[in-house]
């Protein structure tokens, strides 16, 4: 009987099993966590990527339409994916501020809303239309200078909620100003 139980410590067999076990939920853990982080970091370069993307295409333009801005627009998921952007996920708001002749003030001149009849709630940073622009600090406007916004608001959801990430808007914002002339005619009246 003694021999057969040093037999018994003896044996190795099982040992890496024992091991892969234990270490198991560990590296599930790990392998989660980077997915996770990967993924918050790839939304929100896709958001960035869009926002930089509908302000710089505006901007290039001499003027703007609500087809012109709808075709635009219509790119939004194509940029997005693989990250959903329907009614609920997210919501484009573009915006012109304009500094008028004799004025220290921008204004939100015009703003349109991606999807317009979405069901995802995000007014713009920059204020409404008709308002006093809040600019960035150290961001400012001479009299008759234009500048085209692109705002982003993305609805994260991440893969294993609460281990590392809740959910989250991801906002992300460009402004160019417009090359080939003022965009302040309103494309979007109905916003």
């Amino acid at each position: 009987m003694l021999n057969r139980l040093r037999k018994i410590r003896r044996d190795t067999k099982g040992v890496a099993a024992i091991e892969f076990a234990l270490l198991l939920p560990i590296l599930i853990a790990l392998l989660i966590g980077c997915l996770e982080v990967t993924f918050k970091i790839w939304s929100t370069q896709k958001a960035e990527k869009l926002a930089v993307t509908i302000s710089d295409i505006v901007a290039q333009s001499t003027s703007v339409t609500g087809e012109d801005l709808n075709s635009l627009t219509g790119a939004v998921d194509k940029i997005m994916d693989p990250f959903p952007f329907g009614d609920d996920e997210g919501r484009v708001v573009i915006s012109s501020i304009y500094v008028e002749q004799d004025e220290t003030i921008a204004k939100v001149n015009w703003q349109c809303f991606y999807p317009a009849d979405g069901t995802y709630n995000a007014t713009s940073e920059f204020g409404a239309k008709n308002a006093d622009a809040d600019l960035p600090a150290g961001f400012s406007l001479n009299p008759r200078d234009n500048v085209i916004v692109a705002e982003v608001f993305y609805q994260y959801h991440p893969i294993a909620p609460g281990l590392l990430f809740d959910e989250s808007v991801v906002y992300r914002r460009a402004l160019f100003k417009p090359r080939l002339g003022t965009l302040v005619s309103d494309p979007c009246p109905s916003s």
